[in-house]
């Protein structure tokens, strides 16, 4: 996302910048994804772009900023100024979780150990892209359709359940190999599937705090 106008952004209002705000994150975060698939077909060029582009975005402080602002400035809003600023942190921990795991891929120049294995781990970034989009997708909708935003995360946590599965085949196939391949590689690999899973973790539990609201907000509907 190309860097914003401050004059521009204060012309939204509060959903608008939400919804702003976690296209920016869905952004960086499909970008991550896109650069560990960069790093699995060992083209480091690829690989090092969108890392960078992770690690380099900034927008998203700008669109908080302006958030913010009108957050305290407003007299009336659908949901509580409390739960606007904590959707808005935990968006903004996804960006926070990202680019850890970004910074830590390049740390060292992996070579994965076997097609089955980069595989596997391609199963897992479908996923994750998976449910990054739809937790984008609830985000936008928690303001209009609380039922809706509630099915998609049903769907989240889903989703998550089979990226589980997978990470426990890829784990019991990283303790198989031969005790020579055991070191920086063996330690990165296994760190590569927990950050993920990590990002994947926040994720659901982001949308059972969108499943909260949803059904705290229709009760008062």
């Amino acid at each position: 996302m190309l860097e914003l106008n401050d004059k521009n952004l204060k012309k939204k209002n509060i959903d608008e910048l939400t919804h702003m705000f976690m296209d920016s994150i869905n952004e960086q975060n499909l970008k991550l994804i896109e650069g560990i698939e960069h790093l699995i077909e060992e083209d480091r060029d690829n690989f090092k772009k969108c890392i960078s582009h992770v690690i380099q975005t900034t927008a998203e402080v700008q669109i908080k900023r302006v958030f913010e602002e009108k957050l305290f400035k407003s007299k009336k809003a659908s949901f509580t100024k409390a739960d606007r600023l904590k959707l808005f942190a935990k968006i903004n921990d996804i960006k926070g979780l990202g680019e850890f795991l970004a910074n830590k891929m390049l740390l060292y120049k992996v070579i994965f150990p076997d097609e089955k294995f980069k595989l596997r781990i391609v199963g897992i970034l479908k996923s994750l892209r998976i449910i990054s989009t739809d937790i984008s997708i609830a985000v936008k909708s928690i303001g209009s359709d609380l039922s809706y935003a509630h099915e998609v995360c049903e769907g989240i946590k889903d989703e998550r359940r089979r990226m589980r599965n997978e990470e426990w085949a890829l784990l019991n196939r990283l303790w198989d190999y031969d005790v020579d391949y055991i070191g920086r590689t063996w330690y990165y690999l296994k760190e590569l599937i927990e950050g993920i899973m990590m990002l994947a973790d926040h994720i659901k539990k982001f949308s059972e705090y969108i499943q909260f609201l949803s059904t705290k907000y229709l009760i008062f509907k």
